[in-house]
């Protein structure tokens, strides 16, 4: 499963549909919250997760993952310009870093490269 992270609607559904097309097991939620309890029920094989949410934010949801020892590897996310792409990468599950706005491929070729291929 692929889980997309973010406050933003538009994104997660294009990145769902762009993601489902391609093969992958493709789930969302809108803030760090929702995103850890997904992952404590469902395997995940990768996060693409924005910075900017409500509650529980990006950096947020990455410490929680480091602090707890879970693996996955992360695509960031980020518009805002006070997150460089340095930065979230000493987080250990950052494979990474999308600059908002993107096109939404970038982020589907870089779920490619880093994250395990689609289960057949």
């Amino acid at each position: 499963m692929i889980l997309v992270v973010d406050d933003d609607h538009a994104i997660t559904q294009i990145l769902h549909d762009l993601l489902k097309q391609d093969g992958y097991d493709v789930r969302s939620a809108a803030n760090g919250e929702a995103a850890y309890a997904l992952i404590r029920q469902v395997p995940c094989e990768g996060i693409l997760l924005d910075m900017m949410m409500p509650g529980i934010n990006g950096a947020g949801f990455l410490m929680l993952l480091a602090s707890e020892a879970v693996s996955v590897p992360v695509v960031v996310m980020t518009g805002n310009p006070d997150y460089s792409e340095d930065e979230v990468r000493e987080f250990p599950n950052v494979v990474g870093f999308l600059k908002k706005p993107f096109y939404p491929e970038e982020a589907v070729s870089l779920v490619r490269r880093f994250m395990a291929p689609p289960k057949a």
